[in-house]
């Protein structure tokens, strides 16, 4: 198992040019950028979601994001460049971690969360913990505004977000301590066995409880970088499909603030 968005106005114009986008796979240039972190935080760095403005298609700003990645440090408030792509099978290679051949399997003992190294084949294909992140995301969008939409469940969410990618610097350091990284972070707080069961929850949802992600979109930082700034995942206002389609739909600038520690 493992370890921050969008819409355009509907027109013919916008049809057509998404069916364009389709058949030739090209891209458009976005700028975003980067505008909150929110307020609140855990081991030290601020968590899902955040906000980000397009600066080109500005209708439907402020955008919330969701960061799924844990193991990019970023602080600041730039605007850079990435691409976004429908949540789907067809574009997952497209993603940051869409070409994971490894897997870490996290563990539930005594109250504390282990991880240990899959590696043929591994447990989760990475379309499957892609759709996980997406649910978890959506466990959050869906108690915003209710008393369940508390700090601790934002925290707690967030957290099983990032052990789906989390890499082996970051995971916990050797492997095995459940003490470092994000493993020890998530045990030190308390937070192993409520982690645990939101990924066992998400697994269902998406192996027998026929979730689709409808509606997510990816927002993956420039491969020309190095994949140097953070992944998002964004839920795009309806309907999706004029974001992308299935394709790319444009080029992003977003920030990242996912691991930075605060100042």
């Amino acid at each position: 198992r493992r370890k921050i968005h969008k819409m355009w106005k509907t027109s013919f114009l916008g049809w057509a040019l998404a069916s364009m986008l389709i058949l030739t796979g090209s891209a458009s240039a976005d700028s975003f950028t980067f505008t909150s972190a929110g307020s609140v935080t855990w081991n030290g760095v601020y968590v899902n979601p955040y906000q980000a403005n397009d600066n080109t298609q500005t209708q439907h700003n402020p955008l919330t994001i969701y960061c799924d990645d844990w193991n990019t440090d970023f602080s600041g408030y730039p605007t850079w460049n990435a691409t976004v792509y429908s949540l789907t099978a067809s574009n997952v290679t497209n993603f940051k971690y869409g070409n994971t051949t490894s897997d870490y399997i996290i563990a539930l003992n005594s109250g504390h969360l282990s991880a240990t190294l899959e590696t043929s084949p591994p447990a989760w294909s990475p379309l499957q913990r892609y759709l996980e992140a997406a649910w978890l995301d959506d466990q959050w969008r869906n108690v915003i505004g209710t008393s369940a939409a508390t700090a601790d469940t934002q925290i707690k969410l967030a957290a099983a977000v990032w052990t789906l990618f989390v890499d082996a610097a970051h995971v916990g350091s050797p492997l095995t301590d459940p003490n470092s990284g994000l493993i020890g972070a998530i045990n030190n707080s308390g937070y192993a066995t409520d982690v645990y069961n939101y990924l066992q929850e998400a697994q269902t949802a998406v192996t027998t409880g026929g979730y689709t992600a409808a509606g997510w979109d990816v927002i993956v930082p420039d491969a020309g970088n190095g994949f140097a700034m953070q992944e998002f995942l964004v839920h795009a206002p309806e309907p999706s499909a004029v974001i992308l389609l299935g394709t790319v739909v444009g080029v992003l600038g977003l920030t990242k603030f996912r691991r930075k520690r605060q100042a």
